[in-house]
């Protein structure tokens, strides 16, 4: 039903399910967004519950539940937390020292803290350029700030994402498919907002990377996510995924305060400024310049849509956008070290609330408070600038990361896109072969595996046996899970391609044809992060037009080149349209020579993989494939399943729709016409030999298809005639398919299709 809504009902579906969980959770005390030492909880007896409960609450500014949370501290005495950085460039004050306070509070609390460094979502962010090995060395110069800042390592761990999905492979790239199965393309795009990216300037890549940021949350085994309030809608959405699978404990939110950008009217720190935010190796002097022009107001106003999203919902609609008096409230008054005091213009404060209600009230200075915050900050950050200056490894990746971002603002003011690395799997390891490949049916609403679909598959890798080409049935049995085929099942997904298989090599076999089956997630696994790279790249490459840079794979792109009949709904379409091209990638990548054998339903997908890469790998080890379609003649089936027997089938042939003449909606001619298109009958006997009584004709032979079209088109050919005929030359050309029951390969694969529909039957009847 969800792929009948259209988008703005599907938006408002997303939006109002999201209040209606906030308005239950809040009902039972669960979402809260103040202080710790303002919520009312349990005593716990004496085991330590209710301490670490609110040392773990005082880090987040709201909390998605308390009652989860203070379940997990009973039911855990050591839990995981994440928080995921992206190496975009140099480190920002919230990042450094606010992170340490967090950090400290968590693994005292008995947490074990995961800072996953997220070099993957740089790339498809585009971030360094898109170049992997410039976003590493960020990534390394991140960790050594978090090591210099005051943060206790002991119980911290640090995981590069590109090495955890490596390996994790199967569990991390499955569990990725699955999200975006269940997930609505609207759903996604909400959550776009934490890469910096509005909803109508995002890249096909860029829906890829809150898919994969929800799935950390599971590959990790996160029990809290302790990251950003900006952060909170793709959290969201992992809740929402265990909701849709039946997972019993859904990860818990505890979402950080995000401090306030140094300009007025900034909701937060922007990379992209650098006069936002101190930096983690700002000088003194850059210290005092940036606080010194700080935005610093004294009167309250009201909250904006943007501080809305970024602060609890609970928080006050009058707020004092004072970013200098925010950096005293959370990083000065409590840093790694512990809580601490300022003081201004004489007098000391320990706490921030009083500070902030003197200087509204004219009682503090400007520039007292200024000079405070200098001072004290300068001192926090005294041994981040020692390491930075003594340790020879942190102070050249400082350099490098400069030198990186030159390069890159560079490439970016020369107005010259610059052309990626070939980055993709090869699925041929002989160079000068030619290749013909037919993509194999997907399953379709029945799930069953037709002996018509068997015989399609054999047509088109017959039209393409020629000397010395490779013959080639590609499954895409991952790409079936993200579009939801089958219900996600992979079991019965690689059933169905099993029967499949096996039915198109013994019909092979019959004709002497030689063919190789390869299963899509076999050669995915061979070399993941590659494979999956030339995915992200297909949907991140851009081309320079008149308006400026823009997507090659824009999400337009991928809307146009869906089947016939479909419309873009679901984040999965986009995973399995950009999957599709870097399996053509994958697939031309050094061989001489790919022709793509399609019908009309599939034709789309392969025009755009085609398009794809005559525009980017031309004069390169990547040949531009041909796609052969052929026009589908009708929609008229008798529908012989595999597996359930010959008897069935004789049946099936005996009672299916033949009516006198005509020939537009005549399945059993239809069959006819494929077998011996498939090359499977014997052509040394005519084609129809008719035995019938005198007075209907005769008995007579026909030795061609058309002779067969013409005298049943003209009514000579009686269907009381041509169907035992018909029927008689389908039973010798699918003898191999009966007797494929007897393999137990083929017999285990049925038994496991054959209970996923027995049991899909059984719930839609519930």
């Amino acid at each position: 039903t969800k792929k009948l809504v259209s988008t703005a009902m599907a938006l408002a579906l997303d939006e109002l399910e999201t209040a209606v969980e906030k308005f239950v959770a809040k009902a039972k005390g669960g979402v809260q967004s103040e202080p710790a030492e303002a919520s009312a909880v349990d005593a716990t007896g004496d085991d330590g519950t209710e301490q670490r409960f609110r040392l773990l609450r005082s880090v987040g500014e709201e909390c998605q539940t308390e009652p989860e949370l203070k379940e997990l501290l009973r039911r855990k005495a050591s839990f995981n937390l994440y928080d995921g950085f992206e190496p975009s460039g140099r480190m920002h004050i919230a990042q450094g020292l606010f992170k340490a306070v967090n950090v400290n509070k968590c693994t005292e609390a008995g947490g074990i803290f995961k800072f996953y460094v997220a070099d993957w979502f740089a790339l498809m962010n585009d971030k360094m350029g898109g170049d992997m090995k410039k976003i590493k060395d960020t990534g390394m110069y991140f960790v050594h700030v978090w090591k210099s800042c005051g943060m206790k390592m002991e119980n911290v761990r640090f995981i590069w994402a590109s090495d955890f999905i490596e390996e994790n492979a199967t569990e991390y790239w499955t569990k990725m498919l699955d999200i975006s199965r269940v997930t609505s393309l609207v759903r996604v795009k909400r959550c776009c907002t934490i890469m910096g990216r509005e909803e109508g300037n995002l890249t096909a890549a860029q829906i890829l990377y809150p898919l994969m940021q929800c799935t950390d949350i599971f590959l990790l085994r996160a029990d809290i996510c302790q990251l950003g309030l900006d952060q909170r809608k793709v959290n969201m959405q992992a809740r929402e995924y265990c909701g849709s699978v039946g997972i019993k404990h859904k990860p818990i939110i505890l979402s950080h305060h995000m401090l306030m950008g140094l300009k007025a009217g900034q909701a937060k720190m922007s990379k992209s400024d650098p006069d936002s935010a101190v930096f983690m190796e700002d000088t003194p002097e850059d210290v005092r310049r940036k606080i010194t022009n700080a935005a610093c107001p004294r009167e309250k106003e009201k909250k904006s849509a943007k501080q809305s999203e970024l602060q609890g919902d609970d928080t006050e609609e009058w707020i004092l956008n004072n970013p200098v008096i925010d950096y005293v409230r959370y990083l000065i008054l409590e840093n790694s070290k512990g809580r601490h005091t300022i003081t201004i213009d004489g007098k000391t404060y320990d706490e921030a609330d009083s500070l902030e209600k003197d200087f509204i009230e004219g009682k503090i200075t400007e520039k007292g408070l200024k000079e405070a915050c200098i001072e004290r900050l300068n001192e926090i950050m005294a041994g981040c600038r020692k390491h930075f200056a003594e340790d020879k490894e942190a102070r050249d990746l400082v350099a490098l990361v400069e030198q990186h971002k030159a390069e890159v603002q560079r490439d970016k003011d020369s107005g010259v896109v610059k052309a990626s690395p070939l980055r993709s799997l090869q699925v041929f390891s002989e160079t000068g072969t030619a290749v013909a490949v037919v993509f194999a049916p997907r399953p379709d609403g029945a799930c069953a595996v037709t002996a018509e679909a068997t015989l399609s598959a054999l047509r088109a890798l017959v039209r393409g046996r020629k000397p010395g080409a490779k013959l080639v049935l590609w499954c895409e049995d991952w790409s079936c899970l993200a579009l939801d085929k089958m219900n996600g099942d992979l079991k019965a997904i690689a059933a169905y391609y099993g029967i499949l298989a096996e039915s198109v090599k013994a019909l092979a076999k019959a004709v002497k044809l030689d063919i190789e089956v390869k299963l899509q997630s076999e050669e995915i696994l061979r070399n993941p992060n590659m494979y999956w790279i030339s995915v992200i790249d297909a949907g991140r490459k851009k081309r320079l037009t008149a308006k400026g840079e823009e997507p090659v794979i824009g999400l337009e792109e991928v809307a146009n080149h869906l089947p016939a009949g479909e419309s873009l709904t679901e984040s999965g379409q986009v995973v399995a349209t950009l999957m599709h091209v870097a399996d053509t990638l994958a697939l031309c990548r050094g061989v001489k020579e790919v022709t793509i054998y399609s019908d009309e339903n599939c034709e789309r997908y392969h025009t755009l993989g085609m398009q794809y890469l005559k525009e980017n790998f031309a004069n390169t080890e990547v040949c531009v494939p041909s796609v052969d379609v052929e026009k589908k003649k009708s929609d008229a089936s008798i529908s012989l399943v595999l597996g359930e027997g010959e008897s069935i089938w004789n049946s099936k042939m005996k009672k299916c729709y033949c009516l006198e003449g005509e020939l537009a909606n005549n399945p059993l001619m239809d069959l006819l016409d494929l077998v011996l298109s498939c090359e499977l009958l014997d052509t040394s006997r005519p084609l129809l030999e008719v035995r019938q009584k005198a007075e209907h004709g005769g008995d007579k032979d026909y030795a061609s298809l058309p002779e067969v079209t013409k005298a049943f088109g003209s009514k000579e050919l009686h269907p009381s005639a041509f169907k035992p005929a018909a029927q008689e030359r389908v039973k010798s050309a699918l003898a191999p398919l009966v007797q494929l029951p007897k393999e137990a390969n083929f017999k285990k694969c049925c038994t496991t299709l054959d209970n996923f529909i027995k049991a899909q039957n059984k719930k839609a009847k519930k």
